[in-house]
């Protein structure tokens, strides 16, 4: 008897291109200020190395970057629009709020809307992410990912929330990342949830213009992230979640890389952080394979510089490291 042919990997596994797949469109938006300008470049050049098409939206303070003229020529595939931002709170709580407004005014046709930090690049191929808010919200768990139901954090979530009107509607045990959300427009009330939780921690706070309040043990501490929290616990939308690796916050991860901390890819300094023990990791060795095309966001001599000092910084990393 004559074994048939193994099938080819093809065969097993369903394309992401199948002419099947319900049709979707989807649009991409960011918000940024200062120097985080040279990170949505990086992000729109890996957006475009992804296949990405469509189009981008992004809500800057103050004018645009240097590089925004090249990008409306980008691509007649990735369309790049910018709108200014006056809002005065710190960007990070203004970002349901910008969701909402791209679906109302930039984005009208979006069957899916997906947020980006600006210290955020894509690594899988589009037709991977695109799935993922087709159904659900998408979102990726943070480096501290497992937050029990019954912990205390959250317990005092459920009280804070309640004093607002506002019913806890499941338990949950994992905490997510708010630099990256995916949001389908059947799900397109949750940026209501997210920012009335939003106004609760204001009138908490007393204003929303740091990223950090108080410490670790205060009601909130990652404002925003604990809002974008509390809401998924008081939703009952799907949650398309993923894990920290999907961040690069582990190994093993194939979807995303978020810079997070103060430490910006941008900003250089890799043999200097080295020297004290904090050698480049996986995001920011992304944003490089995404910081010289198709924009150009940096000088030639700068790149080089910044390439060379990672390179420098990780030869250092392998033989010391902060423990």
């Amino acid at each position: 008897m004559v074994a048939s042919p193994s099938p080819s990997p093809s065969t097993l596994v369903p394309s992401p291109l199948s002419p099947t797949a319900p049709a979707k469109t989807a649009a991409v938006c960011t918000l940024f200020e200062g120097d985080y300008h040279l990170g949505a470049g990086a992000l729109i050049n890996s957006l475009h190395a992804s296949g990405f098409a469509g189009r981008v939206i992004c809500g800057h303070r103050g004018p645009p970057p240097p590089w925004a003229e090249s990008a409306r020529r980008l691509d007649s595939a990735l369309e790049v629009a910018f709108v200014p931002v006056t809002s005065t709170h710190h960007l990070t709580y203004y970002k349901p709020e910008f969701l909402r407004l791209c679906w109302e005014q930039h984005a009208a046709a979006a069957t899916q809307l997906y947020y980006c930090d600006p210290d955020l690049v894509v690594k899988a191929p589009w037709t991977v992410l695109d799935r993922w808010a087709h159904d659900g919200i998408a979102v990726c768990e943070d480096v501290n990912a497992y937050l029990p139901a019954r912990h205390p954090y959250r317990l005092a979530w459920t009280d804070f929330l309640a004093a607002h009107n506002l019913a806890a509607q499941r338990p949950l045990d994992r905490y997510y990342n708010a630099g990256f959300i995916g949001l389908p427009r059947a799900d397109a009330d949750f940026l209501n949830v997210w920012q009335r939780v939003i106004h609760c921690v204001e009138k908490y706070l007393g204003s929303l213009g740091s990223l950090k309040t108080g410490t670790p043990n205060s009601l909130v501490h990652s404002a925003d992230q604990d809002a974008l929290n509390m809401a998924l616990m008081v939703s009952t939308m799907k949650i398309n979640g993923a894990g920290p690796e999907c961040m690069d916050f582990a190994p093993g991860g194939y979807l995303l890389s978020h810079a997070i901390g103060p430490a910006k890819p941008w900003r250089g300094k890799y043999f200097l952080h080295a020297l004290r023990g904090r050698p480049p990791g996986a995001a920011h060795k992304a944003f490089l394979q995404h910081a010289s095309t198709p924009l150009k966001i940096f000088s030639p001599v700068r790149l080089s510089t910044l390439r060379t000092s990672a390179a420098a910084g990780s030869l250092l990393g392998r033989v010391y490291r902060r423990s």
